[in-house]
């Protein structure tokens, strides 16, 4: 079958938009046209980055007024320990992580206190930190609701470290299988002003 003239010339046409949008594509958008697209979406993220820090140093003054009348407000008496010096935080401390033992769980085995050993005393600020390491034997169930008393009671106290294995000592009686051996850090804190009146 032979083309006829229009049609030759129509598919000439077609042949040559086609050259010159691969040309274009090949030479022209690739190599300058996505460059400077690339260059404004850039741009506009630097833009929007720039509002957000500027919005927020606008804010600075303000947050740091905030601050500072939160550091001078006096703290509460009930979230610190009640000693009057670091010996007697220590004891206080030792004595409500066992009152806040888990004893008589819902469910699941009970925490036994294995051993409780204080940790030198630190300055923090306005605070001296007192510290207890503690060796439990809990269950999973018990030892949940222990680390939730913990730090959900006042004087309120902070759980630094913690430490779960499975407890190797062979259990008394089979209903105890399962137990977890537990070591964990716990702070609280006096006020620095107490200590230094009682000095």
């Amino acid at each position: 079958m032979q083309l006829t003239r229009g049609m030759q010339r129509a598919c000439a046409i077609i042949l040559a938009l086609s050259g010159v949008l691969l040309a274009y594509l090949m030479l022209v958008h690739w190599w300058l046209v996505a460059p400077l697209q690339q260059m404004a979406e850039e741009e506009q993220l630097l833009q929007a980055s720039y509002q957000r820090f500027a919005a927020l140093e606008a804010q600075r003054d303000v947050m740091q007024a905030r601050l500072s009348a939160v550091r001078e407000q006096p703290l509460h008496s009930d979230s610190l320990l009640s000693g009057n010096e670091p010996q007697a935080g220590s004891a206080q401390l030792m004595q409500l992580v066992a009152e806040r033992v888990s004893l008589q769980p819902a469910t699941g085995l009970a925490c036994s206190v294995l051993n409780r050993e204080p940790q030198p005393a630190q300055a923090q600020g306005q605070l001296m930190v007192v510290r207890v390491s503690v060796d439990l034997e809990c269950g999973i169930e018990s030892l949940a609701a222990t680390l939730h008393r913990l730090e959900n009671e006042a004087p309120y106290l902070r759980v630094d470290a913690l430490n779960i294995r499975r407890s190797e000592q062979p259990a008394a009686v089979p209903d105890q299988a399962g137990r977890l051996a537990v070591q964990v850090q716990v702070s609280g804190y006096l006020s620095v002003a107490q200590d230094t009146r009682h000095e």
